[in-house]
């Protein structure tokens, strides 16, 4: 009889407000730590410390580090890789493109030889892994800030207005900040990069 007192007991418990109160806390401490863990593994594995711990990526921290938005000179701002590399418009967009760039890059570490690439000629790619609404979520004020430049102005005022085109491997395409900016993010990056694999010594491309 004793023991039914206490079962019954045990499901008034976790079927009453008391029980209800316990889950809820549980839940929101859950959340709470999931929350901190998340924010805490995007900032960390957002910063050029943790994309150069790849070997294929120093030459690009080499030159980062040496450009106004790593931070150099006086007037020098520290941007983040994922700043410039990852799209803005909604924190879900930002974090599946976040994974899915992070499981990329891995595959291609772990299952490729990187010095085979010929990063010279990926910099013609750069539209594709530089977005706009990176550049506009710091440079917001960017057209108000450029007026005192006439040539500047002009040239961002079409590209607010939607006229501004380039040519693409796609066709004719609205051009994007980097069409312009070509060297943006990282200072002469061309005098970091390894030779092209096919100007490489056959010596080296045998081993």
């Amino acid at each position: 009889m004793k023991d039914n007192n206490e079962g019954n007991g045990i499901k008034k418990f976790w079927f009453g407000w008391k029980g209800l109160a316990v889950l809820i806390t549980l839940g929101v401490l859950g959340g709470m730590i999931i929350s901190f863990v998340t924010v805490v593994a995007v900032k960390e594995t957002s910063g050029v410390n943790f994309c150069s711990s790849c070997h294929s990526m120093k030459p690009m921290a080499e030159a980062y580090r040496n450009d106004v938005h790593g931070g150099y000179g006086e007037s020098g701002v520290v941007a983040k890789c994922a700043d410039c590399h990852l799209p803005h418009e909604s924190t879900l967009g930002y974090l599946v493109q976040k994974a899915r760039t992070g499981m990329w890059d891995v595959w291609v570490e772990s299952t490729h030889d990187t010095s085979k690439i010929d990063w010279h000629e990926k910099r013609d790619e750069r539209r594709n892994w530089v977005y706009d609404s990176g550049c506009l979520h710091c440079h917001e004020n960017l057209l108000r800030g450029t007026r005192p430049n006439k040539k500047a102005f002009t040239a961002h005022k079409a590209y607010f207005a939607k006229k501004l085109v380039v040519q693409s491997d796609e066709g004719r395409d609205l051009a994007r900040c980097v069409d312009c900016h070509k060297h943006v993010g990282h200072y002469q990056i061309e005098k970091h990069l390894p030779e092209a694999p096919e100007a490489l010594p056959d010596s080296f491309e045998s081993n």
